[in-house]
């Protein structure tokens, strides 16, 4: 029994990889990644789901087999040959037939992935032998919040969620945690103890409520109104006999789905292990002089070990953003040593000498690097000691920097005293240390190991005023670009900006999927949070940037399987397609978005929209100045309404990964998960030098 029956208006992939030992022993069913978008990497590989072709794209691929064969009653081998080197751009090699029906020459496109509109990254084949300034690093900016940077919960669950999704450099805000004085006077929890091991160094003084305790009973008041509502939940499935649906996780209510994917903390597990962090006295991540509720730094690091390296060996950087008192300080020294033992960086490697070169990121896979300020030659004040625990007014300074965690964020000027680092804190960041930004030719500017923290705003400053010296920096040594502090929201900026101008840690909030992380997902899928600068834009000064003029046309011609809007019918889904260039401005050196060329087609009814046997054509012609491995398409799904269309699916492909001819774009929803939803499009690509 043929796989594909030409009779049957519908056929199943699935079924035919069910049947692949009788047709094609050889070849192995593909999986597709289920994946949360955002960070470019699969949390787990399955077989593909069933995926069945419906009557409108089935009829748009036979006429493309029909054109093909022409007055043949089937496909030879030489035109099939032919069409994959032209169209397709992707010859196969085994073809091993003199002729081909519709379902062979399908069969035949489908298993070499012949369909797939992202070209694959080959493990075995990326560069890992560049020193680690030569990267782009997909970065996490607040990762511990799980919504907005004012009343949102710190999780360990979405330091899970970005490291399983490929993000490689992750952000820790840690404060003091309580001391003895607050806990003791605790109206919140009166059954709590003292810390029974202060330190007799510890100097005295009176402590005013910090941002952590403040945060602290914010989350203690928060657990203790969960329990009612849980005692009383339980009390009323008592009397009335009902009973949870057992299929649905205990916390589902209060678990919200965000729009990246990721669960705000509620599980029972989760806060007892905050409960703990507090009682104990060790340190507690949280944003500061927020009412976000923290979590345990220990809690934190132990999620780290067990999923940092879960989907990718290359190295996680972690970015310390630290207002506890030298104290603490050193119980987090110890606390990484402890949980990190074996992955921690804690000295040079032998033959890389910090004061001389950055490592090559082939020297640091299943590595821990550590990213902190470097501790002050002056003897701490005891005022400043304990300053980051008592309470100051919210300092005013750019739009970048006022409600940063960080404070080389922050800059010198901030109202707020800086923290003192201890010297065993300051001895982890052996080949990542913050450093303040001053001046390109600063001293501090030529150490390999040196980065610069520079909000958005400033970046955009420096291009105007120091474009060449900025470029050249970055070529050489690491810059790390931030959110302005106005996105209270936790929007993002766009990345695409930034990465053309050589900055490798371009941070997002990862909560909130809007444009900013749909790039990253462009960027990054498939890279395992490393992807090595294109050329021009690495530390060997001979490269040049290699420009080009592009020519490109996406023709649509239908959809299958969209996912239907939250609160839409089938019946009232009227879905269109929006198509979106990303490359850069000739002359981009202000805050607007990059140079953004849209198409978009008409709508149509429901979820499987056919645009007809010519498709629509959306063109892109004659742009100049592209550097393909740092420009984008994005496909958005939107559904047509009278008042504001709302996002139904998309995808974001690199350009220099957007294969040509005939192919499925896989889609993702709204809140990032994957689909079963695909659009059939014909891309043609043409880039020639520019110049």
């Amino acid at each position: 029994m043929p796989a594909f029956t030409p009779a049957a208006k519908q056929f199943s992939l699935h079924k035919l990889m069910a049947m692949s030992t009788l047709i094609s022993p050889t070849h192995q069913a593909h999986v597709r990644p289920l994946v949360q978008a955002g960070g470019g990497d699969a949390t787990s590989e399955v077989p593909m789901h069933q995926l069945y072709l419906c009557h409108a794209i089935q009829d748009h691929l036979r006429r493309v087999y029909d054109a093909l064969r022409g007055d043949d009653p089937s496909l030879t081998r030489t035109k099939f040959e032919a069409w994959l080197s032209a169209t397709q751009g992707q010859p196969i090699e085994d073809l091993d037939k003199d002729e081909y029906m519709f379902e062979q020459f399908l069969e035949a496109v489908y298993y070499n992935r012949g369909f797939e509109a992202v070209k694959d990254v080959k493990p075995k084949e990326k560069d890992l032998a560049r020193p680690l300034s030569n990267y782009f690093i997909s970065s996490s900016h607040n990762t511990y919040l799980s919504g907005n940077q004012l009343s949102s919960k710190s999780s360990t669950e979405a330091y899970k969620n970005v490291l399983i999704r490929g993000c490689r450099c992750i952000e820790i805000d840690v404060h003091n945690g309580e001391s003895s004085e607050n806990k003791s006077s605790d109206s919140l929890s009166p059954s709590r103890t003292s810390r029974s091991a202060a330190s007799p160094h510890k100097p005295e003084h009176k402590r005013h409520m910090s941002g952590s305790t403040l945060s602290s009973r914010a989350a203690a008041a928060f657990e203790k109104a969960e329990e009612k509502y849980d005692a009383a939940k339980a009390r009323f499935a008592q009397k009335t006999g009902f009973k949870k649906d057992q299929s649905k996780p205990d916390n589902e209510d209060r678990g919200r789905k965000t729009g990246s994917g990721s669960l705000e903390p509620g599980t029972s597990v989760e806060r007892h292990e905050s409960v703990r962090s507090m009682m104990n006295g060790e340190p507690l991540v949280l944003h500061g002089w927020t009412l976000t509720a923290p979590i345990g730094f220990r809690a934190v690091c132990k999620t780290i070990r067990e999923t940092g390296f879960e989907t990718s060996k290359l190295p996680i950087i972690v970015s310390l953003e630290v207002h506890a008192d030298q104290e603490q300080q050193e119980v987090m020294v110890d606390i990484m040593k402890q949980e990190w033992k074996g992955l921690l960086v804690e000295l040079p490697n032998e033959d890389c000498n910090p004061d001389e070169r950055l490592p090559r990121l082939e020297e640091l896979l299943n590595k821990i690097l550590v990213k902190v300020k470097k501790a002050s030659t002056a003897t701490p004040d005891k005022q400043e000691l304990t300053h980051s625990n008592s309470l100051a007014p919210m300092p005013s300074r750019d739009t970048d920097s006022i409600l940063s965690g960080s404070e080389d964020e922050r800059g010198s000027s901030s109202g707020k005293k800086k923290v003192k680092i201890c010297e065993n804190l300051s001895n982890l960041g052996i080949y990542t240390h913050s450093e303040h930004f001053v001046s390109f030719d600063a001293k501090s500017a030529k150490r390999p190991p040196h980065i610069f923290s520079i909000g958005e705003s400033q970046i955009l400053d420096l291009h105007e005023t120091r474009k060449d010296e900025m470029f050249s920096h970055n070529r050489d040594f690491f810059m790390r670009a931030y959110p302005a502090s106005y996105r209270i929201d936790s929007s993002n900026l766009d990345p695409s900006i930034f990465w053309r101008k050589g900055v490798q840690m371009v941070a997002l909030n990862w909560q909130n999927l809007d444009m900013g992380m749909m790039l990253n997902e462009g960027m990054f899928a498939g890279e395992h949070g490393w992807v090595l600068k294109p050329p021009g834009y690495r530390s060997d000064p001979t490269e040049p940037i290699q420009f080009k003029t592009l020519d490109l046309k996406i023709t649509v011609f239908g959809g299958q399987h969209l996912p239907i809007p939250s609160g839409q019918t089938e019946r009232g889904f009227n879905p269109y397609i929006r198509c979106e260039l990303h490359v850069e401005k000739e002359q981009e050196s202000n805050g607007e978005t990059n140079k953004l060329r849209k198409q978009q087609t008409g709508y149509q009814k429901g979820d499987h929209p056919d645009f007809g046997p010519e498709g629509c054509p959306l063109p892109f012609p004659t742009i100049n100045k592209v550097v393909e491995e740092l420009s984008f398409v994005r496909f958005k799904v939107e559904d047509a309404r009278y008042a504001k269309d709302n996002l139904a699916a998309w995808a974001c492909i690199r350009l220099d990964r957007l294969q040509q001819g005939y192919r499925f774009v896989y889609l993702l929803d709204a809140k990032g998960q994957a689909t079963a939803g695909m659009l059939l499009v014909k891309v043609e690509k043409k880039l020639v030098n520019w110049k």
